[in-house]
Protein backbone atom coordinates (compact mmCIF):
# COMPACT_ATOMS: atom_id res chain seq x y z
CA UNK A 1 0.00 0.00 0.00
CA UNK A 2 1.17 3.50 -0.87
CA UNK A 3 1.46 5.52 2.36
CA UNK A 4 0.15 9.04 1.68
CA UNK A 5 1.54 12.35 2.80
CA UNK A 6 -0.68 13.80 5.53
CA UNK A 7 -1.38 17.55 5.59
CA UNK A 8 -3.24 17.87 8.87
CA UNK A 9 -4.30 21.51 8.37
CA UNK A 10 -4.72 23.42 5.13
CA UNK A 11 -6.93 26.22 3.86
CA UNK A 12 -6.62 25.13 0.23
CA UNK A 13 -10.12 24.28 -1.03
CA UNK A 14 -8.76 22.97 -4.37
CA UNK A 15 -6.51 20.33 -2.87
CA UNK A 16 -6.48 16.94 -4.63
CA UNK A 17 -7.15 13.96 -2.38
CA UNK A 18 -5.72 10.69 -3.65
CA UNK A 19 -3.58 7.74 -2.62
CA UNK A 20 -0.52 9.99 -2.43
CA UNK A 21 -1.97 12.86 -0.39
CA UNK A 22 -4.52 13.23 2.41
CA UNK A 23 -5.43 16.70 3.62
CA UNK A 24 -7.71 18.03 6.33
CA UNK A 25 -9.24 21.17 4.88
CA UNK A 26 -10.11 23.89 7.38
CA UNK A 27 -13.55 25.46 7.02
CA UNK A 28 -13.82 28.72 8.97
CA UNK A 29 -17.54 29.05 9.61
CA UNK A 30 -17.23 32.65 10.76
CA UNK A 31 -15.32 33.65 7.62
CA UNK A 32 -18.00 32.70 5.08
CA UNK A 33 -16.07 29.74 3.69
CA UNK A 34 -17.96 27.05 1.85
CA UNK A 35 -18.26 23.35 2.55
CA UNK A 36 -16.11 20.72 0.84
CA UNK A 37 -16.53 17.09 -0.17
CA UNK A 38 -13.35 15.72 1.40
CA UNK A 39 -12.30 15.40 5.02
CA UNK A 40 -12.40 18.72 6.83
CA UNK A 41 -12.38 20.46 10.17
CA UNK A 42 -14.82 23.22 11.10
CA UNK A 43 -14.28 25.96 13.64
CA UNK A 44 -14.65 29.55 14.77
CA UNK A 45 -11.26 31.24 14.54
CA UNK A 46 -10.51 33.76 17.34
CA UNK A 47 -9.66 36.46 14.81
CA UNK A 48 -13.14 36.49 13.30
CA UNK A 49 -15.57 36.20 16.20
CA UNK A 50 -18.35 38.69 15.53
CA UNK A 51 -22.06 39.39 16.02
CA UNK A 52 -22.91 36.32 13.91
CA UNK A 53 -21.08 33.94 16.24
CA UNK A 54 -24.20 32.35 17.74
CA UNK A 55 -25.51 31.64 14.24
CA UNK A 56 -22.15 30.12 13.31
CA UNK A 57 -22.23 27.91 16.41
CA UNK A 58 -25.68 26.68 15.45
CA UNK A 59 -24.40 25.87 11.97
CA UNK A 60 -21.48 24.03 13.54
CA UNK A 61 -23.84 21.86 15.59
CA UNK A 62 -25.44 20.73 12.35
CA UNK A 63 -22.32 20.39 10.21
CA UNK A 64 -20.27 18.52 12.79
CA UNK A 65 -22.57 15.53 12.34
CA UNK A 66 -21.48 15.09 8.71
CA UNK A 67 -19.21 12.12 8.12
CA UNK A 68 -16.49 14.19 6.42
CA UNK A 69 -16.10 16.53 9.42
CA UNK A 70 -13.30 14.78 11.28
CA UNK A 71 -12.21 17.47 13.75
CA UNK A 72 -13.28 20.74 15.37
CA UNK A 73 -11.05 23.72 14.67
CA UNK A 74 -9.18 25.65 14.18
CA UNK A 75 -10.34 27.28 17.36
CA UNK A 76 -8.56 28.74 20.33
CA UNK A 77 -7.17 31.92 21.84
CA UNK A 78 -5.02 34.71 20.42
CA UNK A 79 -3.77 37.66 22.46
CA UNK A 80 -2.83 39.46 19.25
CA UNK A 81 -6.47 39.47 18.11
CA UNK A 82 -8.60 42.61 18.38
CA UNK A 83 -11.47 40.51 19.76
CA UNK A 84 -11.83 40.92 23.55
CA UNK A 85 -10.04 38.03 25.23
CA UNK A 86 -12.95 37.16 27.52
CA UNK A 87 -15.20 36.80 24.47
CA UNK A 88 -12.61 34.56 22.80
CA UNK A 89 -12.57 32.37 25.90
CA UNK A 90 -16.37 32.01 25.95
CA UNK A 91 -16.50 30.99 22.29
CA UNK A 92 -13.53 28.63 22.65
CA UNK A 93 -15.09 26.90 25.63
CA UNK A 94 -18.38 26.48 23.75
CA UNK A 95 -16.46 24.74 20.97
CA UNK A 96 -14.65 22.48 23.44
CA UNK A 97 -18.03 21.33 24.76
CA UNK A 98 -19.23 20.69 21.19
CA UNK A 99 -16.15 18.57 20.54
CA UNK A 100 -16.93 16.54 23.65
CA UNK A 101 -20.59 16.11 22.66
CA UNK A 102 -19.70 14.86 19.20
CA UNK A 103 -16.43 13.15 20.17
CA UNK A 104 -14.18 15.10 17.81
CA UNK A 105 -10.51 15.98 18.28
CA UNK A 106 -9.55 19.66 18.53
CA UNK A 107 -7.24 21.62 16.25
CA UNK A 108 -6.00 24.55 18.32
CA UNK A 109 -4.92 28.03 17.26
CA UNK A 110 -2.90 29.53 20.12
CA UNK A 111 -0.94 32.80 20.22
CA UNK A 112 0.56 33.95 23.53
CA UNK A 113 -2.17 32.11 25.44
CA UNK A 114 -0.95 28.58 26.09
CA UNK A 115 -1.70 28.63 29.82
CA UNK A 116 -5.21 29.89 29.21
CA UNK A 117 -5.84 27.28 26.50
CA UNK A 118 -4.62 24.53 28.81
CA UNK A 119 -6.80 25.86 31.63
CA UNK A 120 -9.88 25.74 29.40
CA UNK A 121 -9.13 22.15 28.38
CA UNK A 122 -8.70 21.12 32.01
CA UNK A 123 -11.87 22.96 33.05
CA UNK A 124 -13.87 21.03 30.44
CA UNK A 125 -12.13 17.73 31.34
CA UNK A 126 -11.24 17.30 27.67
CA UNK A 127 -9.65 13.90 27.09
CA UNK A 128 -9.87 13.56 23.30
CA UNK A 129 -6.88 14.24 21.01
CA UNK A 130 -5.64 17.83 20.77
CA UNK A 131 -3.46 19.17 17.95
CA UNK A 132 -1.68 22.50 18.39
CA UNK A 133 -1.43 23.67 14.80
CA UNK A 134 1.33 25.86 13.42
CA UNK A 135 3.56 25.23 16.43
CA UNK A 136 6.57 27.54 16.42
CA UNK A 137 7.50 27.90 20.07
CA UNK A 138 10.44 26.38 21.95
CA UNK A 139 11.35 22.83 22.92
CA UNK A 140 10.62 23.46 26.62
CA UNK A 141 6.96 24.29 25.93
CA UNK A 142 6.76 21.46 23.40
CA UNK A 143 7.76 18.97 26.11
CA UNK A 144 5.09 20.37 28.45
CA UNK A 145 2.38 19.96 25.82
CA UNK A 146 3.46 16.46 24.85
CA UNK A 147 3.56 15.45 28.51
CA UNK A 148 -0.18 16.11 28.52
CA UNK A 149 -0.57 13.85 25.49
CA UNK A 150 -1.08 16.61 22.95
CA UNK A 151 0.14 16.65 19.34
CA UNK A 152 2.15 19.41 17.64
CA UNK A 153 1.71 20.27 13.99
CA UNK A 154 4.64 22.06 12.40
CA UNK A 155 4.29 24.19 9.29
CA UNK A 156 6.23 25.87 6.52
CA UNK A 157 8.02 28.23 8.91
CA UNK A 158 10.28 25.32 9.99
CA UNK A 159 12.02 25.41 6.61
CA UNK A 160 14.11 28.39 7.78
CA UNK A 161 15.70 26.26 10.51
CA UNK A 162 13.99 28.08 13.39
CA UNK A 163 12.32 24.90 14.68
CA UNK A 164 15.21 22.50 14.28
CA UNK A 165 15.45 21.70 18.00
CA UNK A 166 11.79 20.70 18.08
CA UNK A 167 11.95 18.96 14.70
CA UNK A 168 14.91 16.81 15.74
CA UNK A 169 13.68 15.90 19.21
CA UNK A 170 9.90 15.55 19.07
CA UNK A 171 8.77 11.90 19.24
CA UNK A 172 7.19 10.96 15.92
CA UNK A 173 4.18 9.75 17.91
CA UNK A 174 3.32 13.40 18.69
CA UNK A 175 4.05 15.01 15.33
CA UNK A 176 2.00 16.28 12.39
CA UNK A 177 2.95 18.51 9.44
CA UNK A 178 0.81 21.12 7.70
CA UNK A 179 0.78 23.75 4.96
CA UNK A 180 -1.88 25.99 6.58
CA UNK A 181 -2.37 29.05 4.31
CA UNK A 182 0.89 28.57 2.37
CA UNK A 183 -0.20 27.55 -1.11
CA UNK A 184 3.28 27.71 -2.69
CA UNK A 185 4.73 24.90 -0.55
CA UNK A 186 3.65 21.27 -0.82
CA UNK A 187 3.52 19.18 2.32
CA UNK A 188 6.02 16.76 0.72
CA UNK A 189 8.65 19.51 1.02
CA UNK A 190 8.08 19.59 4.78
CA UNK A 191 8.44 15.82 5.01
CA UNK A 192 11.73 15.96 3.13
CA UNK A 193 13.09 18.70 5.39
CA UNK A 194 12.04 16.99 8.63
CA UNK A 195 13.33 13.58 7.51
CA UNK A 196 16.69 15.09 6.60
CA UNK A 197 16.89 17.01 9.90
CA UNK A 198 16.23 13.77 11.80
CA UNK A 199 18.47 11.63 9.54
CA UNK A 200 15.66 9.17 8.82
CA UNK A 201 14.08 8.01 5.53
CA UNK A 202 11.07 9.96 4.31
CA UNK A 203 9.12 6.69 4.21
CA UNK A 204 9.66 6.17 7.94
CA UNK A 205 8.29 9.66 8.61
CA UNK A 206 5.31 9.03 6.34
CA UNK A 207 4.51 5.77 8.13
CA UNK A 208 4.64 7.44 11.54
CA UNK A 209 2.45 10.43 10.65
CA UNK A 210 -0.02 8.22 8.80
CA UNK A 211 -0.36 6.15 11.97
CA UNK A 212 -1.02 9.34 13.97
CA UNK A 213 -3.60 10.43 11.39
CA UNK A 214 -5.48 7.14 11.59
CA UNK A 215 -5.41 7.09 15.40
CA UNK A 216 -6.42 10.71 16.01
CA UNK A 217 -9.06 10.99 13.29
CA UNK A 218 -10.34 7.40 13.56
CA UNK A 219 -9.62 6.73 9.88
Amino acid sequence: MQVPYIDIHTHRLDIIQDGFNRSIINIALNNNETTVEGDCSIGLHPWYINKNTEKALELMRTMIQRTNVVALGECGLDKNSAIPFEKQQRVFEQQILLAITFQKPLIIHCVRAFQEVLASLVKAKFHLPVIFHGYRKNWTLAKQLMHKGYYLSIGVHCLDGSQDEVVRNIPLTHLFLETDTYTATEVATLYQYVAQARSIPVEMLKQALYHNYKFVLKK
